[in-house]
């Protein structure tokens, strides 16, 4: 008999830990969750969920269908320095979620979509395990809100890339190549984590006519 009514490593165990996680995930975000609070909530031995997943990244992001941690986005952007780091950015982006190919190309960022649509709680999540394990080594600036803002810019400008790409296949964005979309995009994205960005202006402090803005 396994010890403490724990279920055995066995066929169904994995989508258990899965089901759990997911639920887990939903109620109390990515940073509040614990492997062992998972097992727990599986029924069944912490050791089978190192097993299953090497760890909790790796069980959120199958959780979320994305495909690959895109920690190795960063790994990619920090391998390699100088002109260009914009698009390539954009490749290792588009590369999480295209991994399969062929027809299935656009799932894993759909059933994405519409599992942070589904659940608030899905949405806390993903931001705080964008936070955690990417935004914040994309861009490292000396500024608080200067960095922030950067990678709020840079999150911006990747998934509305892939909303046009996977959900609304607008063209050409939905049959270009990686490579493609990444020399249109990839200039933008390197503008925004270079770019000197200018205080927030109040409308009371804005004269007729202006706007505040980011300049590069």
């Amino acid at each position: 008999m396994t010890p403490g009514g724990r279920r055995p490593g066995r066929q169904g165990t994995r989508a258990a830990i899965l089901e759990a996680a997911r639920a887990s995930f939903a109620e109390d975000g990515y940073e509040r969750v614990s492997l062992r609070a998972i097992a727990r909530r599986a029924g069944v031995d912490p050791a089978l969920v190192h097993h299953y997943f090497s760890g909790k990244p790796a069980l959120f992001v199958e959780v979320l269908h994305m495909g690959r941690d895109p920690r190795g986005i960063v790994e990619e952007m920090l391998d390699v320095s100088g002109p260009g780091h914009g698009a390539r950015l954009v490749r290792a982006f588009l590369a999480v979620w295209e991994q399969r190919g062929g027809e299935d190309r656009n799932a894993p960022y759909v059933n994405l979509v519409q599992a942070v649509a589904a659940s608030p709680h899905a949405a806390d999540g993903l931001r705080e395990f964008l936070t955690e394990r990417v935004w914040a080594k994309v861009v490292v600036d000396e500024d608080p809100a200067d960095g922030k803002l950067r990678r709020a810019l840079v999150s911006a400008q990747l998934f509305g890339v892939a909303w046009n790409r996977y959900l609304l296949r607008l063209e050409p964005f939905a049959s270009a190549t990686i490579d493609e979309v990444a020399t249109w995009v990839g200039p933008g994205i390197e503008a925004a984590m270079r770019a000197t960005l200018s205080a927030p202006t109040s409308e009371a402090e804005m004269s007729p006519g202006t706007t505040s803005r980011v300049v590069g």
